[in-house]
């Protein structure tokens, strides 16, 4: 009786453990801005020419996980809590890329907005129109303070 008490008690242990500290808090129809930013971002892209960027769950992973991470740390950064670079965090979600790209914005309250300061940006902007790149995640998440946090990472294989 004993180990098994014992046995629950390690078990959920370790699983309280391995669970983040607060939960993404996802604004309401993030799945509808995240789809509404990749059409602004490949409306971009067409008019100088490029082809449109492929969604990728993979990166999408990616960049939710990055994006819920700088929510829960109240921050914009492209170095992750634990000190990631989002080349490491790509491969973390399995992606193995040969080039690789990522923006990140907060506080725009939408789509259209969050892609045109990317715009007005000249790093960002060369990111959006990265010629070498061909697959595009997206990841958003609020803030305990109700901002949004916004990941861009593009990639190719």
């Amino acid at each position: 009786m004993l180990g098994a008490r014992f046995l629950l008690s390690s078990l959920f242990l370790s699983l309280a453990l391995s669970m983040p500290a607060s939960a993404c808090l996802q604004p309401p129809g993030g799945d509808a801005l995240r789809h509404e930013a990749l059409l602004w971002i490949n409306q971009e892209r067409g008019r100088v020419g490029l082809t449109a960027f492929r969604p990728s769950p993979v990166l999408d992973r990616a960049a939710q996980r990055h994006a819920c991470d700088n929510a829960a740390h109240n921050r914009m950064s492209h170095t992750g809590s634990d000190g990631s670079w989002f080349g490491e965090r790509i491969q973390r979600a399995g992606y193995s890329y040969r080039r690789a790209t990522e923006n990140v914005a907060l506080g725009y309250r939408d789509a259209r907005s969050v892609v045109a300061a990317w715009m007005r940006s000249p790093s960002h902007r060369q990111n959006v129109l990265d010629r070498g790149t061909h697959e595009l995640g997206l990841g958003l998440a609020r803030g305990r303070d109700g901002r949004l946090h916004w990941v861009m990472v593009s990639g190719r294989r």
